[in-house]
Parts: structure tokens; C-alpha cells; sequence
């Protein structure tokens, strides 16, 4: 019987344990038919919960519970003691489809729903409602999941099957069955399996009279549900029976349970007896598995770890091995000797040249000596990959396993990037104190880069590298002859496996030419199989890893109404004939899968292009364009999105140079070299109209225009476009740089110097590019989020192109002018007057010059812009003092050479502004001056003086004294805290209040008391919070100054169940001021804790730090900052003994401290401590307060056991 068949009859099986199986298979012998499963179940009893362990064996994309008490001590409860389950309400699924997805981890993790209650979450939302409660406030909301959920872009049609699973009998008025009626609307898969004939009689009658329709076909009743556990339980596909092994310390061995393989989403982890007892090895059905395997192998689909198993057995030849095979496996044999905890290994490779294969052929061999893991999911954040390369070298073991980790097709500095949240997480777990824990304690991460240049970039890359090339050695050749001839014994026709031919040829191009000249010989481009060949062809040249879906396939051919089954790609492939052999069938995981189609090999894409172009005529630039023509590919929808983000990198992405990167996409680059630019022009005013949304369009046109074409009007144009598209810092800059280009252009071409009406053009388009380029940095500095970046450019964590392009305008306006003939810079005296005029201490009028037209003129233009140029001078001053900081605080995401390229560019200019402007001794001294005393009676100085002098004039000063106790004597720096406090005390009640001051004494004076609580200066909590309110009352919550919020935060944090509702306007007042204030140096910067929050009243309540470091008096200082960096010192019973657990909730992956019915918002302190997946939970944990707001330390989720406490 085949799957069509089965499907057609299945509903007549009398035996209900075929039934069953044929429901859940469609004829089949496993559970792969659908590819994800949908429960809908009601209130179980304990008893049941041992015959449900088949949930675990599905691939549940959710379950909706109406048991409320589930979580507790149900169904859900026990599912999550082996998987892993995020607990959601039907309100999470409204929303933006994508971002539903993502934040609930769709696809990645299963997601149980609640619809009727939550009994262990004590809030409103947890109440479970009567019947007629429910229908009138909860219905709608889970018919709104519902429809949701079978969203054929969510859950593809005929690949998901709906089971309602009853445990218990269901009544007329049950939320259960008006569940049934919402997927009735949407979706005719729905199996309902019934814990006894009664309950399924009950519940056909209901369906009969509601929906007229008989379910029994549809139903399993006669089975007990320990029958029903054991018939699904059987089914394929089987797990290995000794478990997936993982290597361990001491060459010992773990097993890989399946709950933690699920935690970790983002890796596909390959285990050192994988493939292993999966299959009968001596069965037809294993044969033909290993046949198909090595098949689409062998015709370009990607290797599968198969491939390498089958190599291995008895009779088999071995894998081919590369040259570079051994080099690269002695390099990852020898990185746990690294003294990095993260060290990346870049493989930069051709398309297609099998590089990928080699690195997993490596990976493969290694198995058993590294936890080995390829990252199969680029979107996620690389902190929180990160946290689960951390969970998967510690995985089961007290000590550490090295790690492996591939990561293919990734950008340098996205890797890069990742390679720094792994060290970051590596140190903060770190707390090992034996040499050989440390020395396992190592990640490597092999990095396959995709490039058209891997030597180059092999030359010019600093980290460890290999590189492969399209270009086989003699031995390889030989391999693969004899490799050859053990395919023709096993597979008909092997020689059409055209990947492996390329190879076996050496990529030799007359082969490749004539295998694609043959095929495409008559070439018809009015066909419609033409033109998606020619689509695909122009795709996979420029975007090796695109596809376009089965299903869009089908839409582009007409074939959707000739299809209702299954088997879509056979008639795909069919109507594509005679091109199909150069064609294969992928399947894409993202977006929960589908499946699609891409040419076999890059180099076939590649000879197709060059073939349409040189046998008939169709150019790269004319099939661009009729892409971008197509509707049908534009269509909005999950898969067609994937392929507008191919056509879209496709355009617009660049590639790496030695410094920097190229203009444009290869593509662009090309068809500009061949047609030059109003062909440019077209294709990007066509995708403009097309990706109306993505600024980065009409971003490449303005830089192409003002680059190649020198029409700046045009560029103009474009790059306002832009930035009304989106406007962030870079489309700013490309305003700045449109107008930056045009000055220096004109520049160039004028003489020198400039006729005054060119000079006073030059100022106004100077005083365009410097406004542009301040928008740029106002922008930069505004909160920018990632996604609103420029996806060429390494993300940092500020944007500091419009600072150098300010910088970089007024160097060329401060040269410009130094031309003129009343300010030439060869001579001294001339030089001079400039400087002087620049600083405002000499008018132009009184600059000695010859009387005559020429120079009444450019007076004249000088005089009309005198308030621009007066301005340019302290306004470049501040960007450099801008990269001072920047430079000194912030540390880059660029390479070490890109950041000693970049600062030595900011040298050089600064150098230019030196020698320019600040040439004179009196001057470069003034730069260096310090602000004036301000002028108040002498007493009053003398303390400010003595705070100046004391660095106690600054909030951050005083804060820091904190910390001195720990390196001098705890007496002195009590001290000098008491002298501090005393001259705030003297300014609080005998000058005018200073807000800053009024802060500062409040600080002073909670140290003091922490320090030398016996001082006559020490002040109460209560009289602190006096002076503090009344600070409040003046500043308001919108106030730029995060200083005072953080002192309400130590002053007026909640105690017990008090409900202050204030201190949440506190905290998020707190982090609004510190973006506003700290942007660039608190969006990639980790914050640091001086407060801890104990169990004492008043004052005693704040703990710090170095009161919890005098715990550990005897503890090495190196042992001691590790325990910190990785928070375990927080289960330590001397910390867990002086401060105080605080209760709170996790909701929609967000943080808050629970005071009653108060909840205020707190940040985890480290990496990964809350799980991904929105999970709704109560946790409980240490709180610490940092210049940012409250973070959570040692965070306990409270359905999981406590870990032991270390006496």
C-alpha cells in the first residue's frame, strides 16, 4: 500500500492499533509523514500520567491544557521532567506573526498553553474560569491562537495533525469542545484519541450535532491508554537504545538527555555513536536509506553525518580525505593548549569546493575526543549561543569537556562577535582551581567562510586559518577516480551525480561548460521553466545557499491545481525537464521547514550565467530585472520572505577586503563593469519599489551615483530617500557623505585657490555635510538597536562614522580656507591670522590683506559665514574628545588590526587639526587649560577644593571610595570618608543647594555609615530620605541624571510586602537616564554592583561588596574574582547567610522583583540566566543594584530543585 493509498483508506482499519497507526503515519512505520503535532488536551488523573510518555516521542509544536493545575503536579509536569516545555497563555500567540515565532521559540521548544487557568501563578491571568466566564472573556482569545496556529505560513497545510487527547469525559459546555469547533474551521487533520468508549460517545454526539459530521474514523476509543503509549511508542524513528554518548573527563562517558539537547536550540549536536543501532543494518529498508543518502550526497545536497557512518562499514572505501585534512585536524588536536577559553580557527574556502564536508569529516574523526555541535541556527542572539556551548562542555560532568563547534557560511565579525560571548560566558563559569579543569575548559569554533579570494583572505586574516581552493591535488584525483568506481557497483549512473563529478574533473571548466551547454541547448526564455532556471542560475551564483520553495515553484508554473498530494516535487522536477539534472531538492529548517529548489553546484549556476550570456544574449542585468518584475515572487508569506532576503543580499551585500569592504555586491560590480550606469540605476529604482521598507536600496543607488557617476543632485535625492525610508545614523551619514563627496570633488577640479562664488558654494555644501553628520551622531547616540544598522557593517557599539565625517569635512574646510590668499598656511604670518580668525580673537575685517575685488569678496562670504566657521574649531575639539573616551572605555567589535587602523586614522587627522589650527605654544597650553573656580565665599571653596583634591567631587569619585578598603587600610579610607561626609554636610547647610552636591552628600554619607557607622557625620535612613525625596519632587522622573534614581533605589527599595509603587517609576526613570546620558558606553558594557540588598533594617540593609569579600578573607584574590565572574560565589552559605532571596516572576522573558501586587523591573547579571521562549514563571533570587538599575544574581526558577549549598 503506498502513503496515497493509506492516506485514502485508512479512516476503514477495524483493528484500532493499526488504526492508530495509520492515523498517526498515514501507512507509514514512523512519525515522520507530519511534521509537527498539535495537542489539545484536557484535566488528566495521576494515575494516567505514566501511560503518556508518547508526548515526548512526538514533535509537539504545541499543547493547549485546560488543566490548570498541570504545571503543578499534571501532564505538563511530568512532560517537562524529560523535554523541555515553555509555558504560555493563548495571549502570547497575538501579535506580529515573526515576532511571535521568536520570542516564544516556535519549532525550537514546544510550547504548552494554558487556556483555562494557572493554579501555581497567584495573578489574575492564572484564574481558572467557569464555563460561562470563559466563553464570554477567553473564547476569542483562543480562537485567535487557533487561527494562528493553522496558518498555513506558520503550519503548511496536510503537515500538521491536530490530536485531542481526552483523559477525562467532556460535558456539553466545555472549553474543550468550542476548541474543537475553532480548528473544525481551519484544518480537516484532527485525531481524536479517547480514554474510554463512554467519553468518545459523548463526545461524537457533540460533533454530530454541531458540525454534522461523523468522527469515528477519525477516533481511537477501544484502547487503553497504556495500548496507546506502547503502539506510538514503537514507531519509528527509533532512538539508539544505549542513549546519544557524549565523551567526558577522564575518558569517561555521559548519556545526552534529551531535555538538555532541547534546551540547546541553537546546536546540532553530533554524538560518539551517532547513527549508531538506529536501523536494522541487515534490512532492505536500511539499504535503500544508505542508497538515497549517498545519492543526493554525491548530486550536491550538503553531507550528513551518514555519509561518514556508511564510509565505515565493513567492505566500505573510506571517506575521501582532503589534503588539508590532516593540517586541520592536527590544529584542533592541538588547541586545548591555547591559553584563549575560546580560540576560532577561520577555514576560508570557494563555493562548492567542499569545504563544509571537510570540516565535518574532521569533526566526525574527533567525535570521541570533543563534544562536537555545528550551530544550525544563525538568527539567535551569540550570548545566548554562547550560554549553550557553556551548558554543553559542562554537560553531566564536574569538570570540563573541550568543545568543537562549526559554524558554516557565517560573516567574519558575526564569529568573531561569537568567539567574545563565549570567552565572556567561559570566564564568568570558570571558577575551577586546577590546572587541568582549566585546560578542558576550551572552545574551538571552526568557522567555514564562503569567499571569492580565500587566499587573500587566508594572508590577511589574524587569527588561526586554513583555505581550500577549487583545485584538487594529484592523490585527491586519484581518490576520487577510485571513489568512482565503487559508486558505478552500488548506483545506476553515476556519472549524472554532477557535483561529484566537478570534483573528480577538478573543476575543470570545459566540463561544466559543455554538461551545461547540453542541457540548456534551444534555451527558450518566453518559458516559464526558463525563467526559473535563469532565476535560480543568477541566485545560487551570488547566493550559494538560496532556494526558491517547492511551493513558489509551483505558483511560477501553473502547477497548483494540478496538484492535491503529497508528491509536489516529483511534478516540480517533471515540468522542469530537460533542466531537472541540474536541479535538487532541499530541505530549508527555518521558519518550522519546506522544502525548496536550488541548482546543484555553484559552479553550474555560474556556467548557466555564462552561457545564457554568451549563446543568447541574456545578461545578468536583464534576468536581475525580471526578477524584480515577477509579482509572484514578492508576495508576502514566510517562504517567499526567504527569498526576497536572497535577492536583497544578493543586491546590496558586500564583500570583505583586506581593510574594509568593497563598494558593491559582486553582482553590481560586474554589471557595471559590463553595462555601466543606467543600467545600475534601473535594477535599484526597480527593487527600490520592491523593498520599500529596506533603506539599504536607495542607500547603495546614492553611494553608486556619487561614487561612479559624480551626479550628486541624483545622490542627493536617493540618500534622502533613505533615510525617509529609515532614519537611523547611517542613512544620515550617507546624506553627510553624498555632500562630503561633492565638496572634495569640487575641490579637485577647481584651482587654487577657489574663485570666491566656488568658495562660498564649498561652505554651504560644508555646512550641509557637518549638519548631516551631527544628525548622524544625534541618531547613534539615540538607543540605536541592531536592526536599525547598516547589515554591511560590523555592529559596534556606537556608530562613529558622523563623527569622523564632521571631522574629516572640517580638516578639508580648514585646508580650503588655508588656501585663500590672506590665510596661506606656507606662511607663517598668514597662518597665524587664520588661527586667530578661527578662535574668534580676530575679526576678518582686521586681517592685514590686499585691497582689491577678489578679496572684498571672499570677505564678504566670510563675513555671511562667520557663524559656521567660528563654530567649526570648539565643534571638532569635542569629536576628538568624543574618540578620547570612545577609544578609552569602549572596546570595538572590529579586528585588533581594524581598531589600530581606525585609531591610527583618528592620529592622523589629528594631527592635521594640530598643525592647522593649534600650532602655537599659548594655544596647544589653553587646550589643556581647566575650567575657572567659580567664585563663592572662601570657606565654601576651600571644601570644594578639598573634595576636588580628594576625587569626592563626583558622584562615580565617592563611589569608588567604596572599594579602597580592599587595597589600604580599611581605617584610612573611613578617614578620609568622614572628612568627605563632614565638608558635604558644611555645603548642605551653609551654601545654596547644588543638585549634584545634595547627591553627592546622600552618597557620602551611605558609605560613611558602612564604613565607620559610629561617626558623628552618619545620618539616618529616614532623615537620607528626606533630603532625597525632596531632590525627587524638584527633578521629576524625566531628569537626564541617572544619579539621583539610583539613590532612591538604595534609599526606598520596597521591605516585605510594602508596595511602593514609586520605585518602579525610580527604576525605569534610572535606565532612561542612563541611556540618555551613558548610550555608547552602557549598550555593550557589563555594569558593575556596589550593593547588595540584606535582610537588616535601614541602613544595614545595604551589603557591599567588600563586606562580602571579608568572608573569604583566606581565599587566593584570583580564586575570589572568579567565584564572582561566574556567580557562584552567591552559593556560598557566608553570602546566602547576609543577604536577602527576593521573590519574583519571569514573564515573556522579562525580570521583576514581586512585592504583592508590585512588580519592578530587574536585569539578570549574567549571560543566559533566564531561559529563551516566554516562558511564564516564579523565580526567586539575590538582588544587587548598579548604576543601570537592579540585577538579579543566583536566579531560582522554583519548580526546579534547589542546588546545594557550598559550606
Amino acid at each position: 500500500m503506498t502513503r496515497k493509498d493509506a492516506k485514502k483508506d485508512l479512516w476503514i482499519e477495524t483493528n484500532q492499533g493499526n488504526k492508530l497507526k495509520n492515523l498517526l503515519t498515514c501507512g507509514g512505520n514512523n512519525l515522520e509523514y507530519y511534521d509537527r503535532f498539535v495537542v489539545v488536551m484536557n484535566k488528566s488523573s495521576i494515575e494516567q500520567l505514566e501511560y503518556l510518555q508518547f508526548l515526548s516521542k512526538l514533535n509537539l509544536f504545541c499543547v493547549l491544557d485546560f488543566d490548570p493545575n498541570s504545571a503543578v503536579e499534571g501532564v505538563c509536569r511530568s512532560y517537562s521532567k524529560s523535554r523541555v516545555a515553555n509555558l504560555h497563555a493563548p495571549a502570547n500567540f497575538h501579535g506580529d506573526q515573526d515576532v511571535v515565532i521568536k520570542n516564544l521559540n516556535l519549532y525550537k521548544q514546544t510550547s504548552w498553553v494554558f487556556c483555562n487557568g494557572r493554579h501555581d501563578l497567584d495573578n489574575e491571568s492564572g484564574r481558572q474560569l467557569e464555563y460561562k466566564d470563559w466563553f464570554r472573556e477567553k473564547r476569542r482569545e483562543i480562537e485567535q491562537m487557533v487561527s494562528f496556529i493553522c496558518n498555513p505560513e506558520v503550519l503548511p497545510n496536510g503537515r500538521a495533525l491536530v490530536i485531542f487527547l481526552l483523559l477525562s469525559p467532556v460535558t456539553n459546555r466545555d472549553p474543550v469542545f468550542d476548541t474543537f469547533l475553532a480548528f473544525y474551521s481551519h484544518v480537516e487533520d484532527i485525531v481524536s484519541i479517547c480514554e474510554s468508549r463512554t467519553t468518545f460517545e459523548k463526545w461524537k454526539d457533540m460533533i454530530k450535532e454541531k458540525c454534522e459530521s461523523d468522527i469515528t474514523r477519525q477516533s481511537i476509543f477501544e484502547l487503553t491508554l497504556s495500548e496507546v503509549n506502547g503502539t506510538i511508542m514503537a514507531l519509528g524513528p527509533h532512538n539508539q537504545l544505549s542513549g546519544r554518548l557524549l565523551p567526558s573527563s577522564d575518558c569517561s562517558i555521559v548519556v545526552l538527555q534529551q531535555k538538555d539537547e532541547d534546551r540547546m536550540t541553537a546546536l546540532d549536536i553530533l554524538s560518539q555513536n551517532q547513527c549508531e543501532k538506529v536501523y536494522d543494518e541487515h534490512s532492505t529498508e536500511f539499504q535503500a536509506f544508505k542508497i538515497k543518502v549517498e545519492e543526493e550526497f554525491y548530486r550536491g545536497g550538503k553531507v550528513i553525518w551518514w555519509n561518514f557512518y556508511f564510509c565505515e562499514k565493513p567492505k566500505a572505501k573510506p571517506f575521501i580525505r582532503r589534503e588539508k585534512y590532516d593540517n586541520l585536524k592536527q590544529t584542533i588536536i592541538k588547541s586545548p593548549d591555547s591559553k584563549s577559553t575560546c580560540t576560532l580557527l577561520n577555514l576560508f574556502h570557494h563555493p562548492g569546493c567542499g569545504a563544509t564536508t571537510l570540516a565535518m569529516h574532521v569533526m566526525w574523526d574527533l567525535r570521541r575526543d570533543f563534544r562536537c555541535a555545528v550551530l544550525k541556527d544563525h538568527t539567535l542572539p551569540e550570548s545566548v549561543v554562547a550560554v549553550q556551548v557553556k551548558h554543553l562542555m559542562r554537560l553531566g560532568s564536574k569538570k570540563c569537556t573541550p568543545v568543537l563547534l562549526l559554524v558554516d557560511d557565517s560573516k567574519e565579525e558575526s564569529t568573531q562577535t561569537l568567539q567574545h560571548c563565549i570567552r565572556q560566558a567561559m570566564d564568568e563559569e570558570n571558577t575551577s582551581r586546577t590546572v587541568e579543569d582549566s585546560s578542558n575548559s576550551k572552545v574551538l569554533i571552526m568557522s567555514c567562510v564562503r569567499c571569492h579570494n580565500p587566499e587573500d583572505q587566508y594572508k590577511h586574516c589574524p587569527t588561526n586559518k586554513q583555505y581550500i581552493t577549487a583545485k584538487l591535488t594529484q592523490n585527491e584525483q586519484d581518490d576520487f577516480e577510485e571513489k568512482l568506481v565503487e559508486l558505478k557497483e552500488n548506483h545506476e549512473k553515476p556519472e549524472n551525480f554532477y557535483s561529484f563529478m566537478i570534483m573528480k574533473s577538478n573543476f575543470d571548466q570545459k566540463y561544466i561548460a559543455d554538461v551545461v551547454g547540453n542541457t540548456l541547448k534551444d534555451f527558450d526564455m518566453r518559458t516559464k521553466k526558463a525563467q526559473l532556471l535563469a532565476f535560480l542560475a543568477l541566485l545560487n551564483s551570488y547566493d550559494a545557499e538560496s532556494d526558491i520553495s517547492m511551493s513558489l515553484c509551483e505558483d511560477f508554473l501553473g502547477l497548483k491545481g494540478l496538484r492535491k498530494t503529497f508528491w509536489e516535487q516529483v511534478l516540480v522536477l517533471d515540468k522542469m525537464e530537460p533542466y531537472s539534472n541540474l536541479l535538487r531538492k532541499v530541505n530549508i529548517e527555518e521558519r518550522g521547514g519546506y522544502k525548496g529548489i536550488r541548482i546543484l553546484h555553484h559552479d553550474i549556476a555560474s556556467a548557466c550565467l555564462e552561457e545564457l550570456d554568451r549563446n543568447y544574449k541574456i545578461k545578468r542585468s536583464g534576468i536581475t530585472l525580471d526578477m524584480l518584475h515577477c509579482d509572484l515572487l514578492f508576495k508576502t508569506s514566510a517562504v517567499k520572505d526567504a527569498l526576497m532576503q536572497s535577492i536583497h543580499r544578493m543586491l546590496v551585500e558586500r564583500q570583505r577586503k583586506k581593510v574594509g569592504l568593497t563598494y558593491f555586491s559582486p553582482l553590481i560590480e560586474i554589471i557595471h563593469s559590463q553595462e555601466g550606469g543606467q543600467t545600475i540605476t534601473d535594477i535599484f529604482v526597480k527593487a527600490s519599489s520592491r523593498f520599500v521598507k529596506r533603506a539599504s536600496i536607495p542607500q547603495a543607488l546614492s553611494r553608486y551615483l556619487y561614487l561612479y557617476e559624480q551626479d550628486f543632485p541624483q545622490a542627493l535625492q536617493w540618500a534622502e530617500k533613505a533615510k525617509r525610508v529609515t532614519e537611523n545614523s547611517y542613512t544620515a551619514d550617507t546624506v553627510g557623505q553624498v555632500h562630503k563627496s561633492n565638496l572634495k570633488h569640487n575641490i579637485e577640479k577647481q584651482k587654487a585657490p577657489p574663485r570666491p562664488d566656488d568658495f562660498e558654494t564649498n561652505l554651504k555644501i560644508a555646512q550641509n555635510a557637518i549638519k548631516a553628520f551631527q544628525k548622524a551622531q544625534n541618531l547613534a547616540m539615540n538607543n540605536e538597536t541592531e536592526d536599525e544598522t547598516d547589515e554591511n557593517l560590523t555592529k559596534t557599539p556606537c556608530n562613529t562614522s558622523g563623527y569622523i565625517g564632521e571631522m574629516e569635512t572640517t580638516l578639508t574646510v580648514f585646508e580650503m580656507i588655508g588656501k585663500l590668499p590672506f590665510f596661506e598656511v606656507t606662511d607663517p604670518v598668514k597662518k597665524m591670522y587664520m588661527q586667530s580668525f578661527l578662535k574668534g580673537t580676530i575679526p576678518i575685517t582686521h586681517v592685514p590683506k590686499e585691497e582689491n575685488d577678489i578679496h572684498s569678496k571672499y570677505v564678504e562670504v566670510i563675513e555671511e559665514h562667520s557663524t559656521f566657521l567660528l563654530a567649526l574649531k570648539p565643534q571638532v575639539k569635542k569629536v576628538f574628545e568624543f574618540f578620547n573616551g570612545y577609544f578609552t572605555y569602549v572596546k570595538g567589535n572590529n579586528t585588533e588590526k581594524e581598531e589600530a587602523l581606525n585609531q591610527r586614522k583618528i592620529s592622523q587627522h589629528f594631527t592635521r587639526y594640530v598643525s592647522l589650527v593649534c600650532s602655537l605654544p599659548e594655544e596647544i597650553s589653553k587646550e589643556r587649560a581647566s575650567k575657572p573656580e567659580l567664585k563663592l565665599n572662601m570657606d565654601i571653596e576651600n571644601h570644594r577644593k578639598f573634595l576636588e583634591e580628594s576625587n569626592a567631587d563626583t558622584f562615580a569619585g565617592i563611589l569608588a571610595k567604596l572599594h579602597l578598603g580592599t587595597l589600604e587600610k580599611i581605617g584610612n579610607t573611613a578617614e578620609e570618608m568622614n572628612k568627605i561626609t563632614e565638608s558635604y554636610t558644611f555645603l548642605h547647610n551653609n551654601s545654596v543647594q547644588i543638585r549634584k552636591e545634595e547627591t553627592n552628600f546622600i552618597l557620602a554619607s551611605i558609605i560613611l555609615h558602612t564604613l565607620y557607622p559610629k561617626s558623628k557625620h552618619v545620618k539616618k535612613l529616614e532623615e537620607l530620605s528626606d533630603i532625597l525625596m525632596k531632590t525627587l519632587q524638584d527633578i521629576g522622573v524625566q531628569s537626564p541624571f541617572p544619579e539621583p534614581y539610583y539613590l532612591a533605589m538604595l534609599l526606598l527599595w520596597p521591605r516585605s510586602n510594602t508596595e511602593d509603587t514609586d520605585i518602579k517609576t525610580y527604576v525605569n526613570s534610572l535606565r532612561k537616564a542612563c541611556r540618555k546620558g551613558l548610550p555608547y558606553l552602557f549598550r555593550r558594557s557589563s555594569t558593575i554592583t556596589h550593593f547588595y540588598l540584606g535582610p537588616k533594617k535601614g541602613l544595614q540593609r545595604l551589603v557591599t561588596k567588600p563586606k562580602l569579600d571579608e568572608c573569604f578573607a583566606g581565599l587566593q584574590r584570583s580564586d575570589l574574582a572568579q567565584l564572582w565572574r561566574s556567580g557562584n560565589i552567591f552559593k556560598e552559605k557566608e553570602i546566602i547567610d547576609r543577604l536577602y532571596r527576593v521573590n519574583g516572576t519571569v514573564e515573556q522573558s522579562e525580570l521583576y522583583a514581586k512585592y504583592g501586587q508590585l512588580k519592578i523591573p530587574v536585569r539578570p547579571a549574567y549571560i543566559g540566566a533566564i531561559r529563551s521562549g516566554y516562558s511564564a514563571e516564579n523565580v526567586s533570587f539575590f538582588l544587587g543594584f548598579a548604576i543601570d538599575g537592579p540585577l538579579a544574581y543566583n536566579i531560582r526558577y522554583e519548580n526546579e530543585p534547589v542546588s546545594p549549598v557550598n559550606c
